[in-house]
């Protein structure tokens, strides 16, 4: 049975991308690369993405590095069509502080996370938001992925039986 897409009734899930992901694919580190590329290159409708903008400074910062400055332009605004910058103010890094994760950077996330209400944060270090008490998931690429596919599946199914 073929069900009709209708955009306006997609559930998308807002996630916030650890910036070291960003970095990792950038860079062409071969640890993360693979899932990496792929969540870059084909970003899901179902997903929005999101860096911090200390984390955008940061790839900004070493994107600006490479050899080839025609590249590097090219990838920033590449990365800046697929991903929505979140601000740091200064609440969200006096509660940063105060916050019992022990990564720093880990903690303005996850406040900006919380500020920003999304669903997950997306990173290769989940033990950096061990302590983490938001609401929220967090997700390894390839668990984004899969949590994706799911989703997409339940609102074709949802779509179906609404004919």
């Amino acid at each position: 049975m073929y069900c009709s897409k209708n955009q306006g009734e997609l559930n998308v899930i807002k996630i916030l991308v650890d910036a070291d992901l960003i970095l990792e694919a950038l860079m062409n580190r071969n640890r993360f690369v693979g899932d990496i590329n792929e969540l870059l290159d084909r970003v899901h409708p179902l997903i929005q993405m999101y860096v911090t903008d200390i984390g955008w400074q940061k790839i900004y910062t070493y994107a600006s590095r490479l050899r080839n400055t025609n590249i590097a332009e090219m990838v920033i605004d590449w990365l800046q069509q697929k991903i929505q910058i979140c601000s740091v103010d200064q609440t969200i890094i006096q509660q940063a502080r105060s916050s019992p994760l022990k990564d720093f950077e880990s903690a303005v996330e996850s406040v900006c996370a919380s500020y920003q209400k999304l669903d997950a944060i997306v990173t290769h270090n989940h033990d950096d938001f061990a302590n983490d008490s938001n609401k929220f998931w967090v997700w390894s690429v390839a668990e984004l992925g899969l949590r994706a596919n799911l989703e997409s599946q339940l609102q074709a199914a949802s779509r179906c039986n609404k004919i």
